[in-house]
C-alpha cells in the first residue's frame, strides 16, 4: 500500500481516498480503482492504525469495512468521529453486511454511505468520485 511519505502536491493530497478493512486483496483491489481514478490513496487494516494515520493525515474519504478484528467498523466509525479534524469527511461503508440493521447502525455510528461488497468497479468509483469532489459547507 501506499505510504503517506509517496504523496505529492497539495493537489494529490487534496485528495486521499483511506481505506481501512482487514483483507489486503480487499485493499489492492481498491487501491487499484482509486489511483486508476486519479486519487491518492492509504490504508488501514486496524482501527488503531487508522486513527493513528488520521493523526497525520486527512483524507476526503473513508471507505471503512464493517467485519474486522478486535474493533469493528461500526466502532471504527465512532472513534473516527471523535475527531474534530474528521468530522466532516464522508464515511462510506463497503462491507458484505447488508441487512437493514447493519445500513442503520453505520449511519447511527456517523457513516454517510453505505457500499455492498462484491461492488460494481463503475458504481464504486461513481460514489467515490462524489464524496471525494462535493463541496462542504
Amino acid at each position: 500500500m501506499n505510504s503517506v511519505q509517496n504523496l505529492s502536491g497539495s493537489e494529490r493530497r487534496n485528495k486521499i481516498v483511506l481505506a481501512i478493512d482487514d483483507q489486503a486483496e480487499t485493499l489492492l483491489l481498491l487501491q487499484s480503482f482509486v489511483e486508476g481514478a486519479g486519487y491518492a490513496f492509504v490504508s488501514a487494516r486496524r482501527a488503531r492504525e487508522a486513527v493513528t494515520l488520521t493523526d497525520r493525515v486527512v483524507p476526503r474519504l473513508i471507505l471503512l469495512d464493517i467485519q474486522m478484528p478486535n474493533i469493528d467498523g461500526f466502532d471504527t466509525c465512532r472513534m473516527l468521529r471523535a475527531n474534530p479534524t474528521l468530522r466532516t469527511v464522508p464515511i462510506a461503508f463497503l462491507t458484505a453486511r447488508k441487512t437493514a440493521e447493519d445500513v442503520t447502525a453505520g449511519l447511527s455510528a456517523g457513516g454517510n454511505d453505505f457500499i455492498i461488497k462484491p461492488f460494481d468497479p463503475d458504481k464504486l468509483l461513481e460514489r467515490i468520485d462524489y464524496w471525494v469532489n462535493r463541496r462542504v459547507g
